[in-house]
């Protein structure tokens, strides 16, 4: 049975407990996440010949996204893509379009049936001042995750919408998309380019 001594020091202790718990949540992160709008923002592909000498363009479709916010800061987010959408539009002649998408989502390149969406996740957001980051994230593609660092521009507006920008390349060999890769064979460059505007709402 308790004496009046051992319940104060019972009560002293969860006091203090429960004081450090106030202070803890009072000093937690306010992370806010904002869904991002894949009718409004945009993923658009460059693919290169040989030493950039001529190049291919088109865009995929966002599945769904979203960037977490913490007092204004980018801190995390993702966002999904849907392989399946990828278009082309640099070529006229219907065709030639057709062929050229097709060929994209075979094995020879995102092998679409097999892989249906990619996906971004970021790991880290440092600001590096005027709203610009150097981000780390996972990139999968094929079904393979490998890290990446590029810097992306981030804006916050006074009502709720925010916007992130960036532009980075995409090693092929590191995601298996290894068309025109051989040396008897090499007719595109070792990288393609990602160009990403996200704009999300809470």
């Amino acid at each position: 049975m308790l004496n009046q001594n051992d319940k104060k020091v019972k009560f002293t202790i969860a006091g203090m407990l429960l004081l450090f718990a106030l202070v803890l949540f009072a000093f937690k992160p306010a992370s806010e996440e904002y869904k991002v709008d894949v009718k409004s923002s945009t993923v658009q592909w460059t693919g290169y010949h040989l030493a950039k000498s001529y190049e291919h363009t088109g865009f995929v479709s966002l599945k769904s996204g979203k960037l977490i916010m913490d007092n204004g800061k980018l801190v995390g987010g993702n966002f999904v893509l849907d392989m399946n959408s990828i278009t082309n539009t640099d070529l006229e002649d219907k065709k030639k379009n057709a062929k050229l998408v097709g060929h994209l989502k075979s094995d020879d390149f995102f092998n679409t049936g097999k892989f249906p969406t990619s996906m971004l996740e970021i790991k880290s957001a440092t600001p590096t001042g005027n709203n610009n980051y150097s981000i780390k994230a996972d990139l999968t593609i094929r079904g393979i995750s490998k890290p990446i660092e590029f810097d992306a521009l981030v804006k916050m507006d006074g009502n709720g919408k925010v916007t992130a920008d960036s532009k980075f390349n995409v090693e092929r060999s590191q995601y298996e998309v290894m068309y025109g890769w051989s040396v008897e064979n090499a007719m595109l460059d070792g990288e393609f380019t990602l160009e990403v505007k996200l704009s999300a709402m809470k």
